[in-house]
């Protein structure tokens, strides 16, 4: 049995709260492939919690400047390379959010190691509306975050990456050589929704995103205002951290979160009756909600912006976002029930091929065919 070693700088490294349960995902992906999953922990001592829970309390970005401090920095290293240490024989490590410690530190010598990512630091900071950009950090503090990705993407002995976007900021920022750099996708958690209950005869947008500006919120109201001139009975319906708002049409759901069984009953049922899913963000690294709505059988609107125009192909309309009358006219066009179902059943097939089972499948096929790692011969 391969038995792969699973490391995402947190005391719980396959927890469902970490990344948008990317490390939870690519976990669950790699048992279905017979692999013998270690996760490889980082337990700060009391002292250090205390410290970021303080730092949380005054700001997000405060408490992220000071996880990735050079002492924080320094002590996750050294417990990091402690619990490789007594994990036991490993076949690989796979691991993520590399800024956080010094990879090359931490890898006993002979263990094949592999990253994974969306994106790199170089592209988030690069463009005016993702997160590292406008939650103000320094140009010098996020140059030392870059290096430490950029050193820990160069030692690795390969670089899985989301998207074809983010791989040529591995091959041309990081000077990562390009058969290093694999392209193995992104999953999702399949969203299923019973076709027969949905009336694609009555426009029915639903957004589902936290971040309401950088998902783009604003101008996507801005646009169904127009839709609303030509298709009055068209509804919005929207899930996130949304503001107060009070306009003919649009329905505020708010938060839905993950625990609550009541609402995620309320979401599913969203998922069900819509008939578009438009998130037209300002900046998206590769868009699991995509593959999620797509997996509803829901054509989708997404953003030219970052890696997630590649998700879902035909199954989408990529819009630009900053163009509020381009994101009226794919809403307008896909108001047409037939344009619509026939979209969603292309969305839903693309998301067939996009489960973490798919991605760690890939995985595991090039860790044998480019390094013969494990002594195996095709995909799993």
């Amino acid at each position: 049995m391969i038995r792969i070693g699973l490391l995402y700088p947190a005391a719980d490294p396959v927890s469902p709260l970490n990344w948008s349960g990317t490390p939870a995902g690519l976990a669950s992906g790699l048992h279905r492939h017979g692999v013998e999953l270690t996760p490889i922990p980082v337990r700060l001592p009391v002292t250090a919690r205390g410290m970021l829970s303080l730092a949380g309390r005054w700001s997000s970005r405060l408490r992220a400047t000071v996880e990735r401090s050079a002492p924080m920095h320094a002590r996750r290293t050294r417990l990091l390379a402690g619990s490789i240490a007594s994990a036991g024989h490993l076949d690989a490590l796979l691991a993520m959010g590399t800024e956080m410690y010094g990879l090359d530190q931490i890898l006993p010598v002979g263990l094949k190691c592999y990253t994974y990512d969306d994106g790199t630091l170089a592209q988030m900071w690069n463009h005016p509306d993702s997160d590292l950009r406008v939650s103000g950090f320094s140009a010098a503090t996020v140059s030392t975050w870059i290096r430490r990705q950029r050193e820990s993407s160069l030692r690795a002995d390969g670089c899985f990456v989301a998207t074809c976007w983010a791989a040529k900021s591995f091959i041309s920022d990081y000077g990562v050589e390009q058969d290093r750099v694999d392209v193995v996708g992104i999953g999702h958690n399949r969203t299923p929704a019973s076709q027969a209950r949905r009336d694609w005869s009555h426009p029915r947008y639903l957004f589902v995103g936290m971040d309401w500006r950088r998902k783009n919120g604003p101008a996507l109201l801005q646009a169904f205002r127009l839709v609303r001139a030509t298709v009055p009975e068209a509804t919005l319906h929207l899930v996130g951290d949304i503001p107060a708002l009070d306009m003919p049409g649009v329905v505020n759901h708010g938060l839905l979160r993950k625990g609550d069984t009541t609402a995620q009953q309320v979401l599913q049922e969203l998922y069900a009756t819509a008939t578009c899913f438009v998130l037209p963000s300002r900046f998206e690294p590769a868009g699991i909600s995509y593959l999620e709505a797509g997996s509803a059988g829901l054509p989708v609107i997404s953003t030219a912006e970052g890696g997630a125009a590649e998700i879902l192909g035909n199954g989408a309309m990529c819009v630009n976002p900053a163009d509020v009358a381009a994101i009226s006219q794919a809403m307008l066009h896909l108001s047409d029930p037939e344009v619509a179902r026939d979209m969603g059943i292309k969305a839903a097939m693309a998301s067939e091929n996009s489960s973490w089972e798919h991605v760690a499948g890939r995985m595991i096929a090039r860790m044998a065919d480019a390094r013969s790692a494990f002594g195996m011969r095709g995909t799993p």
